[in-house]
């Protein structure tokens, strides 16, 4: 049974994968024991930690359309931007690094694991793995829910350290998920397999100076919004006034809006 399974180098820790065939190849009621073993051994290692993954994907041009199993990701670009409230930085010298992608979920449900579809790499002081937040360009609205065979397109943001270098370019990687049975309930439903599908290098646009470009929440108003506070109303003309030609006759007074 170990003969076919491989450690997994880097930080000393056993990867998840490996654990999860681990499991697979023994007998349930023995399953329990296992995990007991396992945590034992690994505990001073790091434990079950995931270890960084490396980026040994292949490579395709933005515009291409990357299954990754309940998803499908066509990255477009990568952009760089300052101020985008009602985003928060952590700091104000610090920037933000957006990807634009189309997206479609192919799985038979709606799907709340957004955050899992991308990561960024090759990017200096990115402070947070996942995404920060998503937002819909159609709207401008912070979103973590889309729905099936309903493509969207839109803008996965990370914060950067305001130390870090200013990046030229950066390779987006679209991470996939695999149907089978889940090792402890044998139920099937899509499960995280730490596989990066593709990478995606482009070119970073530093679009700091052109905040049109960018899609910042609540950034377009909504039709039919209230007027902005201070605006000039524009003036009423007064009401015309007529009276009669005739002599000694009492004016008639008419008056149009």
């Amino acid at each position: 049974m170990l003969a076919a399974v491989s450690v997994t180098t880097g930080r000393g820790q056993l990867s998840r994968r490996l654990f999860r065939g681990l499991l697979d190849g023994v007998a349930p009621q023995l399953r329990w024991v296992l995990i007991g073993l396992v945590l034992a051994v690994t505990a001073g290692f790091g434990g079950l930690e995931t270890a960084p993954a490396e980026d040994k994907s292949p490579q395709v041009a933005a515009g291409v359309p990357v299954d990754g199993g309940p998803w499908r990701v066509e990255v477009i670009d990568v952009r760089l931007a300052g101020d985008l409230p009602p985003l928060r930085r952590q700091d104000d010298k610090n920037r933000w690094l957006y990807v634009t992608a189309n997206v479609t979920i192919t799985a038979n449900e709606s799907w709340t694991l957004t955050k899992k579809m991308v990561r960024l790499s090759g990017v200096e002081g990115v402070l947070t793995e996942e995404p920060y937040d998503m937002v819909l360009y159609r709207d401008k609205r912070v979103v973590s829910r889309l729905h099936p065979n309903m493509p969207e397109k839109v803008a996965f943001f990370w914060e950067q350290s305001g130390d870090a270098p200013v990046p030229t370019t950066a390779t987006v990687l679209v991470l996939g998920m695999t149907y089978r049975a889940d090792s402890f309930s044998s139920e099937r439903t899509w499960m995280e397999d730490e596989a990066v599908r593709a990478g995606v290098t482009v070119p970073v646009l530093d679009v700091r100076a052109s905040p049109g470009a960018t899609p910042s929440p609540g950034a377009t108003p909504s039709p039919g919004a209230s007027p902005s506070p201070g605006a000039t109303p524009s003036p009423v003309p007064p009401p015309r006034v007529a009276t009669s030609a005739r002599p000694g006759a009492t004016p008639t007074v008419r008056t149009s809006p």
